[in-house]
């Protein structure tokens, strides 16, 4: 049975292996102490304002696609619930990556996860706005939702036949009304793919790699780091994240000698930056023109200028 180090003798374990690796700790344990940032803000969402980008859309989009379940505010609901999910995911991050020093555990997989987990959320919801047409936003969200519409389809298949499965468990009258559902889910669904043409979203793989990449053509860095980091790292943690995310054991070739601190670096740094970069789009289109911050808002004070550009630049018009 292993004795838990000391918090002196921790404490200097850590200070040693800072100095020896570039102060990697460091900076994981500063980038897990901002991963709760976004948590609240997540928690209390700010819906698209009068008069806003995202207003518009979602009136517009109702207004063009009437037959499928989005309902009156489909752009806003697809753009925000992943950049929700993937601040209540950093927000985790941030309470398993502080445990490092208060239970000396590292929760090394955890974050990794996590982390891969938040920065696809947060691509979705770059892909859905980032682009300042329209109706390429439009078209983006029809995409999503047919694309979700598919997925729902192929769940309530296999639920059927769960349900077929469990004999009398269920009453006649669920049966009943769960039927009577998928047979109107799948009229609403052959009829929406009639009336609409839409394409296919792209994998996930390569959204992540094209909004990172704009990310990094709009946000002017202040760290001083080089031009394209971003989609430098989110290529590269969302290749070797696949490796823990699915149980892989390749990935531990390159994970020994104290390494696997710098991946979870670049895996906190790459997943917290897309996040808030996300949250920043989400509001600039929400808002009115102008981009004035609301009253009560939960959004980082530091996001600010970013949220004003974005929505000069973007949702001006």
């Amino acid at each position: 049975m292993s004795i838990p180090n000391s918090p002196q003798s921790q404490t200097l374990i850590e200070a040693l292996f800072n100095l020896k690796h570039n102060g990697v700790l460091g900076y994981i344990d500063e980038r897990g102490r901002s991963c709760g940032d976004l948590y609240d803000w997540g928690l209390h969402p700010h819906v698209a304002e009068e008069g806003s980008a995202l207003a518009a859309d979602d009136a517009a989009f109702a207004a063009a696609y009437p037959i499928t379940l989005a309902g009156p505010a489909a752009v806003t609901g697809h753009a925000l619930f992943p950049v929700m999910a993937a601040a209540g995911n950093l927000n985790t991050v941030g309470i398993l990556v502080a445990r490092r020093l208060t239970h000396q555990q590292p929760h090394l997989l955890e974050v990794m996860n996590l982390c891969r987990v938040a920065l696809e959320s947060a691509a979705l919801t770059i892909w859905l706005l980032r682009d300042p047409d329209p109706g390429v936003r439009r078209g983006r969200c029809l995409s999503e939702e047919m694309e979700q519409l598919e997925q729902q389809r192929r769940f309530l298949l296999i639920d059927a036949e769960n349900e077929a499965g469990r004999g009398e468990r269920f009453t006649e009258e669920f049966r009943t009304m769960n039927a009577e559902h998928r047979r109107k889910f799948n009229v609403m669904l052959t009829a929406a793919k009639a009336a609409y043409t839409f394409d296919k979203p792209p994998s996930f793989t390569k959204m992540v790699r094209e909004s990172a990449h704009w990310v990094d053509a709009y946000t002017p860095d202040t760290e001083a780091i080089d031009a394209g980091w971003r989609e430098r790292s989110a290529r590269s943690f969302y290749s070797y994240g696949s490796s823990f995310i699915h149980g892989y054991r390749w990935m531990t070739d390159y994970s020994r000698d104290g390494t696997v601190w710098s991946l979870v670096a670049e895996a906190l740094a790459v997943s917290l930056s897309m996040t808030e970069c996300a949250a920043c789009l989400y509001e600039a289109a929400s808002r009115a023109p102008g981009g004035a911050r609301p009253e009560g808002s939960y959004v980082p004070e530091r996001l600010e200028p970013t949220i004003a550009a974005w929505s000069a630049e973007l949702f001006s018009s």
